[in-house]
């Protein structure tokens, strides 16, 4: 395929593969959610419909494992459907 640049020279355009991540999968890609081995806050609040609030107190109490990485805490995910199995 050929594009016109603003000077009106063409050039060749490529088509672009698209970007993989570590595991080899693509960004298009998706995991489960059960599959996952963690999540953020937010989508721990999603998927499980437990409250924000709940969420901490959860994680305060020993109940949800969870670790922190820099300033974002992430949720285990099989920690956080143990915790709704037992709800």
């Amino acid at each position: 395929m050929t594009a016109r640049c603003e000077s009106g020279t063409s050039r060749r355009m490529e088509k672009r593969t698209p970007a993989h991540n570590a595991s080899g999968t693509t960004r298009d890609e998706r995991v489960a959610f059960r599959d996952r081995l963690a999540c953020s806050v937010r989508d721990a609040e999603t998927a499980s419909g437990i409250s924000r609030s709940s969420l901490y107190e959860a994680m305060k109490a020993g109940r949800l494992e969870f670790f922190k990485r820099g300033s974002r805490r992430l949720i285990r995910v099989p920690s956080l459907l143990k915790l709704i199995d037992t709800s």
